[in-house]
């Protein structure tokens, strides 16, 4: 009973090294694995197209084989017709030939090689239809063979080579005429068994298709080593990329051929890309935390207060929830200029430049724009905002009542200056005015994070960002170049 109780589980739950049950999707399964492998595709594609390509060579090579026989055997033919034409002799319309020809074959019993010459026993006005046997080889005569009869009709100087039954023949017509001017049609047949011939076609058929057969083992073999060493760089990958997955290595480093790199080089981007993206949001949070660090303080310091200032408290929240939304929209920074449809410039410095002047309006600046109606660059809307509105806006803040905002092509690239006419910037600062938290002048506003942001937005893609002052006005200037490819 426990013996069979056992063989009943064993059967509803099989091992996993047993043959699946009839039916069951396992043989396709596999299947499907085997074509998902380069490997795989590689040897079934030999498979499918290596007996072709074998199998027609094999014809191609037995087919002249067979033809550099028949050219021989042509030839033979044709020397044996030469021997009996030199011992034939025509006197007073009969036809002589020597009893011993200078060919020991003819004489010779099952030697494969017979003779015959015949004339016409009837002439009809259009062609020989009947045929008189004058000569037979020894040959011949002693097995009393039945060599295939010709049919052929009779043409003067006629020479034809073909198979006829188990039998090569060369037939050659002609007219013989003799000293007396007796005309005599002839017809000279030499028959060749094709006994040696096959049996040379056997014998090549069977050392060119072992032959073949190795051949196409050999090319097999060497196909699959060729492929595996092939798939190397494949492999190699495949083992950085799961070093990559562990964090043993931050991008890929490996050679690889030239039809890999590409793909290489396109997942260090990505790689890149994803590095900076983090490397952000890192930014994000700890700016974040910096901006929050003072309006927080301050809502506090209100909530001790026994007399709480409510619209104080209110500001300080709205301000909050404006610097939270300003950092998710950082850390969602677009890099990549294919992905962005070219903005106009000037659209957007004349909003923000109408908006900064109601903000500023007590200084009443007066804003320049030297920027071409048709220049545009490949950039995200709010990117573009974002950017020139931190610069703007510096300049109205620092400036006193002139900002000039320039925008050209310059090399290919886009170069955007903004300069105002205030107190300008020191030196000892022109190294850290760009650092997050950073601000030349405290007593004004601010959390110290908006040059900072344009500098993580002009790095996004790929530019730089010089501070100085200007020339013109006195005042800061700060110059952007971003490039187009």
């Amino acid at each position: 009973m426990n013996t069979k109780a056992r063989l009943n589980t064993n059967a509803d739950h099989p091992q996993s090294g047993d043959a699946p049950p009839s039916g069951e999707p396992y043989p396709l399964a596999n299947q499907v694995r085997i074509l998902n492998s380069l490997q795989g595709r590689f040897i079934i594609a030999s498979l499918l197209c290596l007996p072709l390509f074998i199998g027609a060579s094999g014809l191609l090579l037995e087919r002249a084989f067979k033809d550099s026989l028949i050219t021989s055997e042509q030839e033979q033919l044709n020397s044996q017709m030469y021997i009996l034409l030199g011992a034939a002799e025509v006197q007073n319309g009969q036809l002589y030939l020597p009893e011993q020809l200078h060919e020991p074959r003819y004489n010779v019993v099952d030697s494969g090689l017979y003779a015959t010459v015949s004339t016409p026993s009837l002439l009809a006005p259009e062609q020989i239809t009947n045929w008189k046997q004058l000569w037979q080889s020894e040959s011949i005569s002693i097995l009393n063979i039945t060599l295939p009869y010709n049919a052929m009709s009779f043409r003067t100087d006629q020479r034809v080579m073909e198979a006829a039954g188990d039998y090569f023949r060369l037939t050659y017509d002609l007219t013989w005429v003799d000293d007396d001017q007796n005309v005599l049609p002839l017809r000279f047949q030499v028959y060749h068994s094709q006994q040696a011939y096959k049996q040379q076609v056997k014998k090549y058929r069977q050392q060119l298709w072992y032959g073949l057969s190795f051949l196409a083992m050999g090319l097999l073999t060497i196909q699959v080593i060729i492929m595996r060493w092939g798939l190397i760089p494949l492999k190699r990958l495949a083992k950085e990329l799961k070093r990559l997955s562990g964090g043993e290595q931050s991008r890929l480093t490996g050679d690889y051929p030239d039809e890999i790199t590409p793909v290489t080089d396109s997942l260090n981007e990505v790689l890149h890309h994803e590095q900076q993206q983090r490397e952000r949001y890192r930014n994000t949070l700890g700016d974040l935390a910096h901006s929050l660090k003072t309006p927080l303080a301050i809502v506090q310091g209100e909530l001790q207060n026994p007399q709480v200032n409510t619209q104080l408290a209110k500001e300080q929240l709205e301000h909050m929830g404006n610097i939270i939304r300003h950092q998710l929209q950082r850390a969602v920074l677009q890099t990549s200029q294919k992905r962005h449809t070219p903005q106009p410039i000037l659209p957007v410095a004349e909003r923000l430049t109408k908006a900064m002047g109601k903000v500023y309006q007590d200084k009443n600046i007066h804003f320049e724009l030297h920027i071409a109606s048709d220049l545009r660059y490949p950039i995200e809307n709010q990117d573009l905002f974002e950017l020139l509105g931190n610069l703007i806006e510096n300049a109205c803040k620092y400036g006193h009542d002139r900002v000039e905002i320039t925008a050209l092509d310059k090399n290919r690239d886009l170069l955007i200056m903004v300069a105002d006419n205030g107190p300008g910037i020191k030196d000892q600062e022109l190294d850290i005015i760009l650092q997050r938290g950073a601000r030349a002048d405290t007593a004004k506003p601010g959390q110290g994070i908006g040059l900072a942001v344009s500098t993580d937005i002009v790095s996004a893609y790929g530019g730089s960002i010089q501070v100085g002052n200007s020339t013109a006005l006195g005042g800061a200037e700060f110059q952007i170049q971003l490039p187009r490819d």
